[in-house]
């Protein structure tokens, strides 16, 4: 039987190699484009009354059966495990608000890197290297800049317009020091609004599909076209074309945000 690392490996299409950059580089964009930044497993973890993150053997089993990724925690912790088990020097970074990304220090240099935030940040950014990094894929500009020694700004934009800001903490974690982070994510509160909300990011090939509730917009690098899906059935029919997520685990998150009063597909 395999272990959980072979697995997550072969999932992504790769073999174990020594750590290098091309590597890390390699594994970042399988990463993307083989396992989805989505909600459904994040009302799944909630609903178990668990930890709240998988264990990597947990993690790689819900990805092979089920499809599952997961939003910012679970992807990211789960790949720094991974990166350490290959070798890769690499710990954890609060990035307020609410979000967790990784540093790997290689070649006694220190790289941000991110599988978990739903965007095209495609390969290990050495941010000390530059006060100001500029990132573009899908319509969407992605602009790092040092704000002091130990704060990057993290700006996105579309059009040419910021639609979420937040700021990286350079300093090195563990899993133990972001604990606080991860139940403040899982807050079942309406302010909390990946909690009330569908939402899942994948990109394949040349094409990013970006769904929001009802909504799913499938952007290239040309247009962005927005495909409606007011009804259940069609709903469930193109989400687990496009991301590969088992029924079952659709229906849950549905009446996850019924239960709250979230009512997508009612009349």
């Amino acid at each position: 039987m395999k272990d959980a690392v072979e697995e997550y490996i072969e999932y992504l299409k790769l073999t174990r190699e020594p750590p290098s950059l091309n590597y890390l580089q390699r594994l970042i964009q399988r990463h993307l484009s083989f396992i989805p930044y989505e909600t459904f497993s994040k009302f799944h973890y909630f609903n178990q009354d668990s930890s709240f993150v998988p264990s990597l053997q947990e993690f790689v089993q819900n990805l092979v059966e089920k499809g599952w990724g997961g939003t910012c925690f679970t992807l990211n912790i789960n790949f720094s495990r991974l990166l350490g088990e290959l070798g890769f020097s690499c710990s954890l970074l609060r990035v307020s608000p609410g979000h967790l990304a990784i540093m790997v220090v290689f070649n006694e240099k220190k790289y941000y890197v991110d599988v978990g935030y739903g965007s095209p940040i495609t390969k290990p950014i050495d941010l000390e290297s530059k006060r100001r990094h500029v990132l573009h894929g899908f319509g969407e500009e992605i602009i790092f800049t040092q704000k002091t020694m130990d704060r990057y700004e993290i700006d996105r934009r579309s059009n040419g317009k910021t639609f979420v800001k937040k700021e990286i903490d350079w300093h090195p974690l563990t899993e133990e020091d972001i604990t606080g982070d991860i139940l403040a994510s899982y807050a079942d509160e309406d302010q909390n609004k990946t909690m009330r909300r569908m939402t899942a990011v994948r990109f394949n090939g040349h094409e990013c599909y970006f769904l929001r509730d009802q909504s799913i917009k499938v952007m290239n690098y040309r247009n962005i076209r927005e495909i409606q899906l007011r009804d259940l059935e069609k709903w469930k029919s193109f989400v687990r074309e496009i991301y590969q997520i088992d029924a079952d685990s659709l229906m849950e998150s549905v009446e996850f945000l019924e239960k709250r009063g979230v009512h997508l597909f009612r009349g």
